[in-house]
């Protein structure tokens, strides 16, 4: 059993019973169900439920107006936008967009403007490079799981080689990050510490980089103590 003491904003404890009954609601068993989606609407754990769409999948080489230019792509195929989620890492992007027909409201299953579509975004996302590596597109029908999706299309993507953008100007000395490894030969597996300034999803992105790296998280101890956190 999973158990997690969380505070509010305010680090008070919750004690507004609806609030309450919302998180039993959505982390709980009926949260992925069809009543529990219209009780708890937009963006939800596990699951993001916009009604009828298609998903499209961007990643490659960030740049200054390149959003601005995917948008009026988009616009001038009239397709909406319903939701998008944007990453930045290393001067990569990868983002996922929702969009539906602008005059059906529904999902785009027409291969011709599909191709159409996926052809100009390529367009867009190689800009003066001829390598069609620099830039992919892909679509889905399904649901899916933004935040958790975009860690799987960088770490494919291997931004994180990059990693002589990164400087010691970016971090202050005291929010500096400490990642220490240490193998535990008795238990069998390797101990990873992680002490760094605390975040929204730092967890969640943890395990996800750990997962993606083919490790399996046997067991671990999370604390927050102000603006710091150690897992």
């Amino acid at each position: 059993m999973d158990v997690f003491h969380v505070t509010d904003q305010q680090g008070k404890k919750i004690t507004d019973g609806k609030t309450i009954d919302y998180i039993e609601r959505v982390l709980g068993p009926k949260g992925h169900t069809t009543d529990g989606m219209k009780d708890c609407p937009g963006k939800r754990v596990g699951v993001h439920s916009f009604g009828n769409h298609t998903a499209i999948e961007l990643i490659g080489r960030d740049r200054p107006g390149l959003l601005s230019e995917i948008s009026a792509v988009l616009a001038n195929l009239h397709f909406n936008v319903t939701v998008a989620e944007v990453w930045t890492h290393n001067r990569r992007i990868a983002c996922v967009l929702y969009v539906n027909d602008n005059t059906t409201s529904g999902s785009v299953d027409d291969p011709n403007r599909l191709s159409i579509m996926e052809e100009q975004l390529k367009h867009i996302m190689r800009g003066c490079e001829d390598d069609d590596n620099v830039a992919r597109t892909s679509f889905s029908m399904g649901f899916t799981h933004i935040d958790r999706r975009l860690h799987q299309m960088l770490f494919a993507d291997r931004d994180y080689e990059g990693g002589g953008v990164t400087t010691e100007v970016d971090y202050p000395p005291s929010f500096k990050p400490k990642i220490t490894v240490e193998r535990c030969e008795e238990k069998g597996y390797s101990v990873v510490t992680v002490r760094c300034k605390d975040r929204a999803k730092l967890m969640f992105d943890i395990v996800c980089t750990l997962t993606d790296m083919q490790y399996v998280v046997f067991h671990a101890n999370i604390s927050s103590n102000g603006p710091y956190a150690s897992q």
